[in-house]
This record gives structure tokens, C-alpha cells and sequence, in this order.
């Protein structure tokens, strides 16, 4: 394992993830059925038969990662890469919405233990605001171990969005080898009317494409299925879709179950009839995006990394 795979590690066990290092991989366990690889936006090399192994391990449904080769389906990172990203690169009605805040809001690196005292709070709210189980971090004792992991690794950093003095909002990022990514945003909704996330998103981008040493800024990659609404956010703050390829492996036992064209018909149709209700039934689009990484693989391209599910005896 790289240190980055094992910064990544601590970190998301830190926020309540179990984590599985594999051959170089760091595979996190996100939602009740899912293994994610990290970092997100990056291509990893997985050896033959390797995610099927972590799936039985785990005992995990599916897997997703993204692949350097042909397989897959198509997807984006969003990025910033200009360093003369300002204001002239967001939208309109985003650049609209800044103006709302701008005799009150103030952006700024926060030192660790401003971070500590004030993001606490903004935490717990963003996390009852989103639903779900509470994570670990929302009790004092998680919250500083989370707090003791991101002080103690030069990489991690906090930036803030403050309200006439008060907290609004933070992301935590992490910058390696001249990349920096960030890893987790809140923002406490009693200031939504001030637009936090859109200070955030923006200033955070701006600040760090002008350091020296950093070449790109991330905010993340699209999911399984995508969402919309956030991709179009990040688009209106002036983050560059940047296409790449998501993979997604089933079990070897749930494959003959659930890739049939049947299966996903039927689960898709149960799903539209229970609606916000469906849960996991609603992501069919794993499935079909397991199918495609399948067929795909079955290709001419035989390109290192990529992923050959075992064959069906």
C-alpha cells in the first residue's frame, strides 16, 4: 500500500467506513451493498479475478472503480486545472447567488483547532440535514479522532466559510503530488439563504489552483446513477466534466441473479412502483452498468488493468 492508500484508509474509517487494502487498492464500503475504490477519480489497476476476491471477503454486492481502459460506462470527474479560474468561469445565476453573501461571508484556510471547536456543530447538523444513520463523527470522542487524523498529515487542510464571524460551512480536502481533492463538505443549513456551498465550492477552487505545486482541483467524480442536480451545481461553479470509465463487478454468486436483461426489468419496475421507497432496488443502473463492464471486457482490448470477471462454467 502507497501512504496516500493508507492516508485514505484512516481517514474514511475515521467517518465510519470499513475499509479493505487489496494488492494496492483501498476499497471502501459505502451504503449497505457497495465497495467503492479510492481515490475516486483515479484509474486503478486491478488484477484478474482481485475484485471478485473482495467481494467474496466482504461480502459486499457490487464494486465500482474507475478503469484506464475501454470497459465500463462513461462517466466524469469534475476538475478545475485553470489557474485563472475566477468568477468569469461560473454561471450566471451561480455568480448570482455569491452576491447574496458577499457583505458578510469570509472564505479562509481554518487552523486545526478553530476547526475542532467550530465544524463540530456544522457537522451534526449537515449529517441530520442529510439523514441516515449518524456517522461515528458526530460524537464528541469521533470527532476527534477524525480531528487528531487530519491535524497530524500536512496534506489535509480546512477551508471555511464564515458568516459575519460564525461558521457556515467547510470542505476538507487532501493535496498529493500536486492534486488536491475534496474529501468532505458541510454546511449548516440555518445559513442557506447565504449560499455556503456556493462560497465554498468557488473559493476553495480559486484559492488552491493558484498555490504552487497544485495542478488540478477535484471536487469528486458522477456515481451510479448520476445525480443531476449535483452535477449541474458543480458544472454552474465552473468545475470542467473530464470524461473517464466506471467499472462496476456483482458477486460471482449474484451475477446469475441479477445481470439478466429479466432481473433488471423487473426490479427496474418494482422500483417505479414503490418510488422513493424502493431503496437499493432504485439503482438498477449498477446493474446495468456491471453488464456493460462485462461485454466490454469480452472486447479485443486485453490493455493492462483491465478487469476479466471470471467465466461462467
Amino acid at each position: 500500500m502507497t501512504s496516500r492508500s493508507v492516508l485514505l484508509g484512516a481517514f474514511f474509517r475515521a467517518l465510519g467506513h470499513a475499509v479493505h487494502e487489496r494488492d494496492g487498492v483501498c476499497w471502501v464500503e459505502v451504503g449497505r451493498l457497495s465497495l467503492m475504490a479510492v481515490p475516486a477519480t483515479e484509474a486503478v489497476a486491478v488484477a484478474p479475478g482481485a475484485v471478485d476476491t473482495v467481494l467474496r471477503d466482504t461480502g459486499r454486492v457490487a464494486a465500482t472503480f474507475v478503469v484506464a481502459d475501454g470497459t465500463g460506462v462513461p462517466a466524469v470527474a469534475w476538475w478545475v486545472r485553470d489557474p485563472q479560474y475566477g468568477l468569469a468561469a461560473v454561471q450566471r445565476q451561480f455568480r448570482q447567488n455569491l452576491r447574496r453573501g458577499r457583505d458578510t461571508v469570509t472564505v479562509r484556510r481554518l487552523e486545526w483547532r478553530e476547526f475542532r471547536g467550530l465544524a463540530f456543530e456544522v457537522h451534526c447538523r449537515a449529517a441530520v440535514a442529510r439523514g441516515g444513520p449518524a456517522p461515528p463523527t458526530t460524537t464528541p470522542a469521533g470527532w476527534n479522532r477524525l480531528c487528531d487524523l487530519l491535524a497530524g498529515d500536512a496534506g489535509f487542510e480546512a477551508t471555511g466559510c464564515l458568516v459575519d464571524g460564525s461558521l457556515a460551512g467547510v470542505i476538507v480536502s487532501l493535496t498529493t503530488a500536486g492534486l488536491c481533492a475534496g474529501m468532505m463538505a458541510d454546511c449548516d443549513p440555518r445559513f442557506a439563504t447565504v449560499r455556503p456551498a456556493h462560497w465554498l465550492y468557488h473559493r476553495f477552487a480559486a484559492e488552491m489552483i493558484r498555490r504552487p505545486g497544485i495542478h488540478g482541483v477535484t471536487v469528486g467524480r458522477q456515481g451510479i446513477p448520476p445525480r443531476p442536480t449535483l452535477d449541474a451545481f458543480k458544472r454552474h461553479a465552473g468545475y470542467v466534466p473530464e470524461p473517464i470509465r466506471l467499472a462496476a463487478v456483482l458477486h460471482p454468486q449474484w451475477r446469475p441473479v441479477l445481470e439478466p436483461a429479466a432481473t433488471r426489468g423487473l426490479l427496474r419496475w418494482t422500483a417505479g412502483l414503490l418510488g422513493s421507497r424502493a431503496g437499493a432496488l432504485a439503482n438498477v443502473s449498477l446493474l446495468d452498468a456491471a453488464v456493460a463492464t462485462r461485454r466490454s471486457a469480452r472486447g479485443p482490448d486485453r490493455s493492462a488493468g483491465r478487469v476479466r470477471p471470471e467465466t461462467r462454467r
